[in-house]
């Protein structure tokens, strides 16, 4: 297993999952030939996001690191990053045996028509490890830990069925879905947010990336709000060194220009990597159709597909001082946003599918939650340090505790790790998890609808009143 892990690790992603969609691809019958074009076509893709992801992460952490200097605040718990997370919950006891659980579990789900997901998106099963890794450390029980884990797999793949319309309709990303746990979880508070803010008449305010663009022309497009974003945030940060050359060079060209340069350029990526997935997508459909099997299937992919939408991005980059002021403000709060403020586009994508990129809407919805999650991090912290230092962590000094902003705020997590210290909570939410699929199937149609998604009728009526 610790060489699995160091190979796991070494290659990656961009390797590890081109080679995971060429086998899956040659499964459900696509050519070996076609089957390899997609996986290298989808490895190119992955690696471009992954560059322009990291472009984006280097441009602005020193302008959020800065801005958490300017605050001088000392809370105990630091943020570490979900990067330092994914490699705690792989050193965990549950550690990479969660890759092949999952897998079954998931094919298991498929069989008995519990999902019509097929989650491909197999490094981000370390979220799975995760809350393992948590509940082991919590209960002392491995099996309770893997019982936490396939819990929480079903529930990504129950989200990932309900929110697949609507982000298909907003993200345009055809028979995908999207199954990373710490974008899909928010859907059920994106949702009750924003009905309670339409019946406030928020709904009338539009203040989405197509509706800006249609009335301001070019101030509207993408790159230039990119701009305008990116220099709030430099100017949040290098404020005291504006009476340099050096600050008005990292607010501008530092920050303002990448943000821009980001949003511009990320959304050639996703083409790329359809291009690689419609060749899949048809395998398992031909599949079906000759086997007389009236049933859609779903590739389960990472939503950093989506975090580059200007809704999306534009939402995340207001959230960062907002969030940093509430981390401040609130008494109950322990934890210091750092690492994972760079993560908030992951935390705001399906938000934005709910909401149809209404910005102001996803700031109140995105603000609101923040409440939340800082109360559960910072109650989650001290046990997740208790995992980090099982796996052999270091804790840096003069740190009571350490957490991943993006991870820790996680009210599901939270849920079922505290269920798994009682037998009756744990069959309680294992009954809340069997309603709400048979609920879903039995309403699909109202479910689709209240997580976002217009029916065509609908859709074609509101484009034209446009």
């Amino acid at each position: 297993m610790q060489a699995l892990n160091n190979f796991f690790n070494t290659m990656g992603s961009t390797v590890i999952l081109p080679v995971f969609i060429f086998v899956i691809a040659v499964a459900f019958g696509v050519k070996a030939k076609q089957a390899f074009r997609s996986a290298l076509l989808i490895g190119i893709a992955l690696a471009g996001i992954n560059m322009l992801v990291s472009y984006f992460t280097n441009a602005i952490s020193p302008a959020v690191n800065l801005m958490v200097e300017n605050s001088h605040v000392n809370l105990p718990y630091l943020d570490v990053g979900w990067g330092a997370a994914a490699a705690i919950a792989y050193s965990t006891r549950v550690g990479l045996l969660i890759i092949p659980l999952a897998i079954g579990v998931n094919l298991v789900a498929l069989i008995f028509r519990l999902t019509d997901t097929l989650n491909i998106d197999i490094w981000n099963y370390w979220h799975y490890a995760f809350i393992g890794g948590l509940t082991t450390a919590f209960t002392g029980n491995l099996w309770l830990g893997f019982l936490s884990a396939i819990i929480l797999e079903l529930f990504s793949l129950f989200f990932a069925d309900w929110i697949q319309p609507s982000a298909n309709q907003y993200y345009h990303y055809e028979g995908i879905t999207f199954t990373t746990i710490s974008s899909v979880e928010y859907i059920p508070w994106a949702i009750g947010i924003n009905w309670i803010l339409d019946k406030l008449g928020l709904d009338k305010v539009r203040l989405d990336p197509e509706t800006i663009k249609k009335r301001m022309g070019f101030f509207g497009e993408p790159a230039f709000l990119g701009l305008v974003v990116g220099l709030i945030i430099g100017f949040l940060a290098f404020w005291r060194q504006l009476n340099t050359l050096a600050g008005w060079a990292s607010l501008i060209a530092g920050v303002a220009i990448s943000v821009a340069t980001f949003m511009y350029i990320f959304p050639m990526m996703p083409r790329i990597l359809m291009e690689g997935l419609v060749p899949i997508s048809e395998g398992v459909r031909e599949m079906f159709n000759r086997r007389n099997i009236k049933r859609q299937i779903n590739l389960g992919m990472d939503t950093a597909l989506c975090v580059g939408e200007t809704a999306t991005l534009s939402t995340a980059l207001i959230l960062i001082p907002i969030a940093l002021g509430l981390s401040f403000i609130l008494p109950y709060n322990r934890f210091l946003w750092v690492a994972d403020l760079t993560g908030f586009p992951w935390f705001v994508t399906m938000i934005t599918a709910v909401t149809h990129g209404n910005i102001l809407k996803n700031i109140i919805i995105g603000g609101s939650y923040l409440f939340v999650g800082d109360l559960i991090i910072t109650k989650l912290t001290p046990v997740f340090t208790q995992a980090a230092i099982a796996a052999s962590w270091s804790i840096p000094a003069g740190v009571e505790g350490i957490n991943a902003g993006s991870e820790g705020i996680s009210w599901l997590h939270y849920t079922i790790y505290n269920a798994m210290n009682n037998p009756f909570t744990v069959i309680l939410l294992i009954v809340i998890y069997a309603l709400v699929v048979l609920l879903f199937k039995r309403h699909r149609d109202s479910w689709y609808k209240a997580a976002g998604y217009i029916p065509e009728e609908a859709d074609a009526s509101v484009s034209q009143q446009n």
